[in-house]
């Protein structure tokens, strides 16, 4: 049993960092920080992934400073699904993720991370505003 956290360092995935720290430190269960790499090209691959690193380094030492267990995980790929396969990898019972300020025109064009977890997880779903 365990916490994923879909993360990607904006104001929203805080947020649900904050709760999903409260409620590990409330369950006992362990915390997956879990972020993806997008970037298609090597070099900004290199860059993506040396400022993921750090907003995940940053997010997994609030969590050890609240005295919970945590760990990342940075992948290459899709958000959502990446997301989805690393919950089922890891026996996560809840998965995390902060509602993006997209429109209703960003959603529809690029799609939604936490909507597509939603229609596809197979364990519960909490969405932070």
């Amino acid at each position: 049993m365990s916490i994923i956290l879909a993360y990607d360092g904006r104001s929203a995935a805080q947020r649900a960092l904050d709760f999903a720290i409260n409620y590990a430190e409330m369950s006992g269960l362990p915390l997956y920080i879990y972020s993806s790499i997008v970037s298609r090209d090597v070099i900004e691959r290199e860059d993506e992934f040396a400022e993921v690193k750090n907003y995940v380094g940053e997010a997994e030492a609030k969590a050890r400073e609240a005295g919970i267990e945590v760990h990342s995980v940075i992948e290459p790929g899709p958000a959502a699904e990446n997301v989805l396969a690393a919950a089922s990898r890891f026996g996560c019972d809840i998965i995390v993720v902060g509602r993006s300020d997209k429109t209703i025109i960003d959603r529809a064009v690029l799609g939604s991370v936490s909507q597509h977890i939603v229609n596809h997880a197979k364990c519960n779903v909490v969405i932070v505003h």
